[in-house]
């Protein structure tokens, strides 16, 4: 996939069109739609040499006033899959080993790493997961698809898909899966 498919799968979880009317809508309505036009441009910018030079510092410029502006902690360089979802803003950290597609991540969520014997952990997270206000997952887990990890829940064991997760530490309490929470899939 190029950019412009990365950025029309995230736009279309947002408003469920990928017209240009749309674009413009959500972009200047939907910080997270905002955040991310620009994580995805840095993202594919970086990786040719022609636009290394090129689109990429501008774009970094704008990446970076959204990131602090919004409150996200979140590389460019992240393996995030099409149809990311960001609801509301403030205080997301995203430092995963990598995201599959249709992620739904609420304020106040933190994805991050662990260290354990001197090396860094990262979490591995499925297709279709959708992180409620306050939830936590930390440390070299796998978080399967269709996963739904509920309000400030702190996930530090390993999932299987379709399980819904609750409480500190995290529980599974269901595996009816979190399709109801994942709006626009792709």
């Amino acid at each position: 996939m190029k950019c412009f498919d990365f950025i029309k799968a995230d736009l279309y979880r947002y408003s469920g069109d990928t017209g240009l009317k749309s674009f413009i809508k959500q972009y200047f309505n939907a910080e997270g739609f905002r955040f991310s036009v620009w994580l995805r441009i840095c993202f594919f910018a970086k990786k040719r040499k022609f636009t290394k030079y090129s689109i990429f510092p501008l774009a970094l410029l704008f990446f970076k006033h959204y990131k602090y502006k919004y409150g996200y902690d979140i590389s460019y360089n992240a393996d995030i899959g099409p149809g990311l979802l960001i609801f509301h803003i403030s205080n997301i950290v995203l430092s995963p080993q990598k995201v599959g597609k249709n992620m739904t991540i609420s304020q106040g969520c933190t994805v991050g790493m662990v260290i354990k014997n001197g090396k860094k952990e990262f979490p591995t997270i499925g297709d279709n997961v959708y992180m409620a206000p306050g939830s936590k997952v930390i440390g070299g887990i796998v978080v399967g698809n269709n996963v739904g990890i509920g309000t400030n829940c702190v996930l530090n064991k390993s999932v299987d898909n379709n399980a819904i997760v609750v409480g500190i530490p995290g529980k599974v309490i269901s595996y009816k899966g979190a399709q109801e929470y994942v709006n626009n899939p792709i």
